[in-house]
This record gives C-alpha cells, structure tokens and sequence, in this order.
C-alpha cells in the first residue's frame, strides 16, 4: 500500500462585500453589464478559479486578482498548486450582474512561518460623546471606547467633539501586541470683557447678571450669547455676540449713549404696530427696521398653561402672536418650574412664522436611524418621518417605537426604546 502525506496548507475567503457608489458622485470602480465582476486580494500567484468545471478568466493586479463570472454566481472552486483546493459558496445570495464584489482569500501552511494579520486596537476618548475616524470609516461614541480588529501596519485616525478641538493621529499595530492609546481633546475657550461709564448698570450675559460696570468673563465656549446691560427695571443694551475659539473680545461701552428699550406689553406707535405686543429682546437695530419688513410670527405652547420665552424673556402663556424684526431668535416654554430645550428660529423679512413648542414636563430623545441602502422610506409607528439617513428629534423617552424602513420590495423593522436626553443609533439591513 503505498501512502502520500496530508498536505497541512489551507485557504479561507472573508471580509466579502460589495462596492458601493458614493452618493451623489461618480462610480470609482467599474462593472460589466453581462457579468459580475469580483476581487481577490491576495499576495500569492498560481490560483486557478472554476465555475461548474469552466475556467474563469482572470486579471492579474498588484495585490489583487480580478474575476469575471457569470451573472448569478452562487458557487466557486480555487486550486493552487501548494494551498490544495477550496469550494467557496458566495455568502447571503449570488454575484450579480453590473456589480462589482470584493473580499480577501487567505492563505496558511505549516511550512511556513506564521504572521498574524490584524490586531486589536482599543482607543478610549475623552470627552466620552465622540466621533472617530479610522481610515474614513465613522465611528460614533457614547461610552468613550472603541474596539476595533484591524489589519497590521498604519491607520489615519481623526477624533472630533463639538466644543473640542480635532485631533489628528497616525497608529501602527504590530503583531506583538494589541495597541491601547487614550485621546484627551483640549476643549475650546473664549474670553469677554465688557465696560460701560456707569457705576449701577448691571451686565447679564444670556440672561446671568456676571456684575455692575465692568466685567471679565472666565473661560467660555465658543458659540453665540445674547449680551444685555440693564438699571432698575429697564433694559438699556443688548447686542448677540459670536465668540471663536481662543477669543478674546471685549465690548467697550464707553462714551455710547444708553436709551431705555420699551418693555413687555408696551406699544411701538412709531412703528405703525399700535396694538402688537413686541419681544423685549428687540435691540436698537431691530427698533429701525422698516414696517413692512416686519414678519408674522405665531408661537404655540403644548397647552394653555406653558409659558412662551422668547429670547429668555416671556412674551405669553399657551400662545402669543406678534411682529418680529428679521433675525436670529431663541425660543422655549416654562411650565411649573421645568424648562424645556431651547430652540432657534431664522426671522426672514415679510415671511411669517408658525413654531409649536413641545412640552417642558418631558424628557426627549434622538434616534440616528441609517441602514445599507441610501434613500430609505422611514416610518415611525406608522408615520412617514423622513428617509435614511436621518436624525429624528424630540421624541418622548420611556416609550417603545416601531421603526420600519421601505425601499422598492425591500424592507425592516425593529422596537426601539429610548433613553432619556441621548442618542439611540439604529442599522438596519433591508430584505
């Protein structure tokens, strides 16, 4: 009897998938129109690729070999001369026509020395709210952690936050151990001076008194604040400021004459509104726009008993409609001491307005809802809420929502649950 050795080489396909087009933009990769077209990546040469006993044709690339096979694929044979033979079924379905595949065909032998091709990578971030960029590829944080199994060699890494400054780094994994690196973003800062000629105006800075005549704020993000000087009862001053990261502004009051803006419920006859009741949060540019500039604007609480603020100061209880100059406005509702978010509104000129506040007595969610087709028909019990991808904001937590994306023939579903004052993140596959 006469006995050959086992041979001890093996191959393995993973990582398949299929090139998508960007949205939007032009195709990076070709297709056939008759055919399916796959690639292989892979160092190694000698590979053969049969079909039902057919030979497939093949083009040899730099790291890569290219298949053309026959539309509907569902099957394929590979035989190498070393690595023996291997019966590969297409996962999920079969290679299609017009698209074009992609995944990485393996090789081990005993006879040669192991190389470990991926590691792991653990990065931790802080702040915890992230988003990390490792090869273009987006992951979002919640926890301030990130595992990742990646190939060996070097990796672009970017980490953003809003409020922090973007960090930019290069890791290498080696086969010698995982990789584990913690990122701290440098948060941004402004600064404020601000100075007036009299001893008793007080300077409030989104509706906070920070002192009379003269003050210097400490560290502030970066974003837009609403300044006021006000004496007694009367509001004096008001100017909406923008302060950029590392900035230092100062607002020099000195020599500027102060007038009294009219107050809450007070009539602007000069303005030809002789009966409208005007936002106190009116500034002195606003006080000389023309009349018919002005815009309609019809706020609605969530019920009688909720207060409307407009721009930190109330201007109603359950509804209010008014006149406003074209601008930038905030708006929230009070109800039994809760505050709700606030919310901003662009004022266009001559163009109305109509805004319905949700309520301050409870807590609301986001659901970031994307899935593996673009332009997906989203429903939320029931209701059309958009297409994927897509943010859907205030929604009432502690409740269960049925989720469900439509594209042609395709479709899925899933309950989701919310959490109070945070981001849910749901993918779903259609089928």
């Amino acid at each position: 009897m006469t006995a050959f050795p086992v041979m001890a080489q093996r191959m393995r396909v993973e990582d398949f998938g299929r090139y998508k087009r960007p949205f939007l933009q032009k195709s990076p990769f070709t297709t056939d129109k008759r055919q399916a077209l796959l690639d292989f990546f892979t160092n190694e040469k000698g590979f053969q690729f049969f079909v039902e006993d057919a030979p497939v044709t093949t083009t040899e690339g730099e790291g890569m070999v290219t298949l053309t096979l026959p539309h509907r694929t569902s099957f394929l044979v590979i035989k190498h001369p070393v690595y023996g033979q291997l019966a590969w079924k297409v996962p999920d379905g079969v290679l299609k026509k017009k698209k074009h595949y992609h995944a990485y065909l393996h090789t081990e032998s005993l006879e040669k020395e192991f190389r470990q091709q991926k590691q792991w990578a653990l990065i931790s971030t802080v702040p915890e709210h992230a988003i990390v960029y490792v090869d273009t590829v987006i992951h979002p944080l919640l926890d301030g952690t990130l595992s990742l199994y990646l190939p060996l060699g070097r990796h672009a890494c970017r980490i953003e936050s809003p409020f922090y400054q973007t960090l930019n780094d290069t890791i290498e994994l080696t086969d010698s151990a995982r990789f584990e690196k913690r990122y701290v973003l440098q948060p941004f800062y402004a600064y404020l001076t601000v100075e007036t000629d009299w001893p008793d105006a007080r300077i409030c800075l989104d509706g906070q008194p920070l002192g009379m005549e003269r003050i210097e704020t400490s560290r502030l993000m970066p974003g837009r604040y609403r300044l006021t000087v006000d004496q007694g009862d009367s509001l004096y001053y008001e100017q909406w400021l923008e302060l950029a990261n590392a900035e230092r502004k100062v607002v020099d009051l000195h020599g500027i004459e102060l007038r009294p803006f009219p107050q809450p419920g007070q009539t602007i006859e000069t303005l030809g509104f002789p009966n409208e009741v005007l936002a106190d949060s009116l500034a002195s540019d606003s006080l000389q726009v023309q009349p018919e500039q002005w815009a309609d604007v019809h706020i609605t609480a969530f019920d009688a008993d909720t207060e409307i603020w407009l721009n930190r100061e109330q201007v109603g209880q359950g509804e209010w409609r008014g006149k406003l100059a074209p601008g930038f406005y905030a708006v929230s509702s009070k109800k039994e001491g809760l505050d709700s978010r606030t919310d901003f509104f662009w004022v266009d000129a001559g163009k109305s307005v109509e805004l319905n506040l949700i309520s301050p007595l409870a807590d609301y969610g986001l659901l970031n809802v994307s899935c593996d087709e673009v332009d997906a028909a989203v429903f939320l019990n029931g209701l059309a809420a958009g297409f994927a991808p897509c943010v859907l904001r205030n929604l009432p937590v502690d409740r269960t929502y049925r989720l469900r994306l439509v594209k042609g023939r395709k479709a899925a579903e899933t309950l989701v649950r919310l959490k109070g004052n945070d981001i849910v993140n749901v993918k779903l596959k259609l089928k």
